[in-house]
């Protein structure tokens, strides 16, 4: 009786294995801090149905826009660390916007698990076509003759082009002074209209109209020409190499969150970018696909936070001012 016993135990234990093991897994959440549209959503859900595949979970996103991601930020923060819970972000959310609070409501180096990194762009200074100048050398004359033309337009205050922004003034000697808009589009309209005489984007969202003649696109921020721009010059090989600079996309976890369990994830990205179709998705969104381990993001957003801790302290600018 006793073996007839312990071998119904036996049999309900697996019965109860294999049903569980059936059940499926409750979706992972992909927290986007940015309404539907733009390009961080569109990005998180570039990656959900592959990600979806990859972990054997559906992968859910979950917008909670604000506060340049903010939002997003402290609901991940407080968020269990088992994987279940991720946040796509641009280095607005972590690098920026951290750094322009007087009590920032995360720490991003100590709150949060850096696990893939998801794309990079790179910025470049546009003019208006019917500006007397063709090279950046003549813009930094023209704007430095007259305060009044040492104005640019942003894609939002405290983003990473309101930065680069003032990262170009300080390295050039010609302060700018920023002129926010609710992002790219409105920007960039307003200097084809002649209302703003200049605008730092990505280098793909210039293009078209350059191209056209309406925006004269005068340098960009990588370390070498675009494949797809060869015409336009690098800062650095026009005198700056301090101006070398790139934004990013990453996707990141609750900093508990075992290493084993970020390693997984990051392996699941990796091979999610390595797809063609994912590829060419980014590619429409102006991104450069970089693959990097855990590690090697963690140490590329802390050398972000390092870098633009001076520019965004001398910018005297406070993202919590009223």
């Amino acid at each position: 009786m006793r073996i007839r016993a312990l071998y119904l135990v036996v049999i309900a234990s697996a019965l109860v294995s294999s049903l569980a093991q059936a059940q499926p897994r409750a979706p992972a959440r992909m927290l986007v801090g940015y309404p539907p549209g733009g390009a961080v959503d569109v990005l998180g859900r570039i990656f959900a149905e592959p990600m979806g595949e990859a972990l054997a979970r559906p992968v859910v996103v979950e917008n909670r826009p604000g506060a340049v991601g903010q939002i997003a930020a402290e609901l991940l923060k407080s968020a269990t660390p088992d994987g279940g819970t991720l946040m796509v972000a641009p280095d607005a959310t972590l690098i920026f916007r951290p750094q322009t609070l007087a009590k920032p409501p995360f720490d991003p180096l100590t709150d949060f698990a850096p696990v893939a990194h998801t794309g990079k762009w790179t910025f470049a200074l546009g003019v208006h076509g019917g500006l007397p100048v063709k090279t950046l050398a003549e813009y930094l004359s023209w704007a430095k003759a007259d305060a009044g033309r040492a104005i640019f337009a942003s894609s939002g205050a405290g983003g990473s082009t309101h930065f680069f922004g003032v990262l170009l003034g300080q390295t050039t000697g010609v302060p700018l002074e920023q002129v926010s808009y609710k992002g790219a589009g409105p920007a960039i309209l307003d200097v084809v209209a002649g209302h703003v005489p200049a605008t730092v984007q990505p280098l793909g969202t210039l293009l078209a109209q350059g191209r056209a003649g309406k925006i004269a696109v005068l340098a960009m921020s990588g370390r070498e020409r675009s494949p797809g721009a060869p015409e336009v010059p690098t800062f650095a090989e026009l005198g700056y190499p301090g101006l070398t600079a790139e934004a990013w996309f990453g996707i990141f976890a609750p900093a508990a969150t075992p290493a084993e369990t970020v390693a997984k994830l990051n392996g699941a990205f990796v091979q999610a970018m390595r797809a063609p179709v994912v590829r060419d998705k980014m590619r429409g969104l102006d991104l450069e696909v970089r693959e990097m381990s855990p590690a090697e993001f963690s140490n590329h957003v802390r050398a972000d936070y390092a870098r633009w801790g001076p520019v965004i302290r001398a910018s005297g600018f406070k993202g919590d001012a009223p």
